[in-house]
Order: structure tokens, then sequence, then C-alpha cells
């Protein structure tokens, strides 16, 4: 395998290697994203299953420390506001909304084995380039013989011990030590 081979074998590796650690971290966040639908539909839910006839009382948190303190008055399923995607919102019963929650959590679901799918590729394919290439690195480098050292020069040997340069006094409060400012 040529030299320009190699490059071309390593830079493939490179480039799968970025692409599968891309792949990683859409995974993590479509983990992320399927435990905070998780956690919506089970309270949606549960709003769901309560007594309609009687009053409740929550905190909602909506962010960076702040909760909302929220009542329903009783007397029917309350809602709440959903995106129904394309940046447009509706009001929806609990009930319909932690359906429209785990609807959502299926095509994830679908997404996250697509993505996994695309890791497992991509680690096969680096594993398959990386093994070419050292291989071809190897058998390049047997093909190769071996260069004889190069004899080194030796200087020779002189009886008159060397001139010392005569040494700068540097002044200033610290002595002869080197500052920040020189």
């Amino acid at each position: 395998m040529e030299q320009s081979e190699l490059q071309r074998t390593a830079r493939l590796v490179e480039m799968n290697r970025e692409r599968f650690h891309e792949v990683q971290e859409r995974i993590e966040q479509v983990i992320n994203v399927l435990g905070e639908h998780d956690v919506t539909a089970t309270i949606l839910e549960t709003l769901a299953k309560k007594d309609y006839d009687s009053e409740m009382k929550m905190h909602v948190s909506i962010g960076a420390g702040v909760t909302l303190t929220c009542q329903h008055p009783g007397g029917g399923e309350g809602t709440t506001i959903v995106d129904l995607g394309s940046g447009i919102f509706g009001e929806r019963s609990w009930s319909d909304a932690a359906a429209l929650t785990r609807e959502r959590m299926e095509e994830l679901g679908s997404l996250l084995e697509n993505l996994q799918s695309q890791s497992q590729q991509l680690e096969t394919t680096i594993s398959t380039l990386a093994q070419a290439f050292t291989a071809a690195a190897e058998s390049q480098t047997k093909a190769e013989p071996p260069s004889e050292p190069e004899p080194v020069e030796q200087e020779p040997v002189s009886t008159e011990p060397p001139n010392p340069k005569p040494k700068r006094r540097r002044g200033g409060m610290f002595g002869n030590e080197l500052t920040l400012d020189d």
C-alpha cells in the first residue's frame, strides 16, 4: 500500500471516529429527551386518574428554580397546553396530553434504535479501517530495509580548557536572580 493510500485510510478512520462521536452525542440527547417525556407522561397520567370532582393544588417547576402554584377547582379533567408540532400549541386534556407524549416517546424510541444501529455500523467500519491501516503500515515498514546507523564522528578531545564566558551581573533588588521584568 502506498503512502498516499495509508494517509487516505487514516483520514477515513478519523472521519468515521468523528461521526461516531457525533452519533454518540445524539444518542445521549435522545435518551435525555426520552427521560423527560417519560416523567411528563407519568405526571399527566397520574393527574388524569385523580377524582375530577375534588379540588387539586400543585406546584409546577418552570425552570431556573422558579415554581408556579396551580389550582384545579374540580369538576372535570384539567387541561394543559401542548406543542402539537411546527410551533402550534393547543389545549388538551391531561389524558390526551399523556397519550400524545407516549406517542412521541415511541417515535423517539425508533430514532434511538436507528442511531444505535448507525453507531454499531460506524464502530465496525472504524475497526475494519484501523486494522487495514495497521496491517498496511506494518507491511510497509517490513518492506523497507532497516537502515544502518550512520557513524557518529567524534570531535577530537582538546587538552585546552574552554574559555569561560564572563558572567554578567544583574542588578536589582533580588540580587542576581532574574525577575519577570527581565
